[in-house]
């Protein structure tokens, strides 16, 4: 017969493995800021310009949570490149990424954008990197298209931006 003591021993010990496991570097809510490039142009309608580019700041606010080895998390943000064809948007992106060695996460985001001149699909990936407890800096390619008054919108954008983790 197998005694209590040589079962609850084991059972305890792996207990205490489970709740030391902690959640990622990533996990948790989140404000930031950051400076873009954007690379706009527009077709099929009479444009002044047709072809932008844009320096520009945004934020960006959100929530990640841990799922398996991955993070998933929801963000909304605003980019404020006035001189992009679309002007000023804003929108909200689910972005799901898998860190790695702890501070370093790629990610992909999905979402919608609209504002100007409608709401349409807004993807794109990047690299975060935690350096500090509570401070990441993360690097990221974004895109989306519009279709609006017999005219094609592209916006394409490339930003770095500083996190805080609260």
């Amino acid at each position: 017969m197998v005694s209590i003591k040589k079962v609850a021993a084991p059972l305890f010990v792996s207990l205490l493995g489970i709740a030391s496991a902690h959640a990622s570097e990533f996990s948790g809510p989140f404000v930031g800021a950051k400076l873009g490039l954007n690379f706009s142009d527009a077709t099929g309608h009479d444009f002044e310009e047709s072809t932008h580019t844009t320096f520009f700041p945004g934020l960006t606010a959100g929530y990640n949570v841990d799922v398996n080895q991955f993070v998933v998390g929801v963000e909304g943000f605003a980019d404020l490149h006035a001189g992009s064809t679309t002007k000023k948007d804003g929108g909200i992106d689910v972005k799901v990424g898998m860190p790695i060695d702890g501070n370093i996460m790629p990610y992909a985001r999905v979402g919608f954008t609209g504002t100007w001149p409608d709401t349409r699909l807004h993807y794109g990936a990047g690299v975060e990197y935690k350096f500090a407890k509570q401070w990441s800096v993360a690097g990221e390619y974004t895109a989306d298209t519009a279709h609006c008054d017999g005219g094609h919108r592209r916006n394409d954008s490339l930003t770095v931006g500083v996190h805080y983790y609260f």
